[in-house]
């Protein structure tokens, strides 16, 4: 099996590994406050989930403080 380079887009997948980095960084902020930390690995995101990931790991990380998201 040949591997290939192409990027395919997989949009059940990015929900998931967006979730998985909201979890992780709704944690450290409650730990640390840390925002330059948050900040930087939410522009680190966007970089690899496209346009648009800050504001839905935004939105997953609102509904975690909220009690919505499990």
């Amino acid at each position: 099996m040949a591997y290939s380079r192409k990027n395919i887009s997989n949009e059940s997948d990015r929900v998931i590994l967006e979730q998985a980095e909201a979890r992780e960084l709704y944690r450290n902020w409650e730990g640390s406050k840390n925002r330059d930390l948050i900040r930087a690995r939410l522009e680190r995101a966007e970089r690899i989930y496209g346009i648009g990931a800050r504001d839905r790991i935004r939105a997953f990380m609102k509904q975690m403080q909220d009690g919505t998201l499990l």
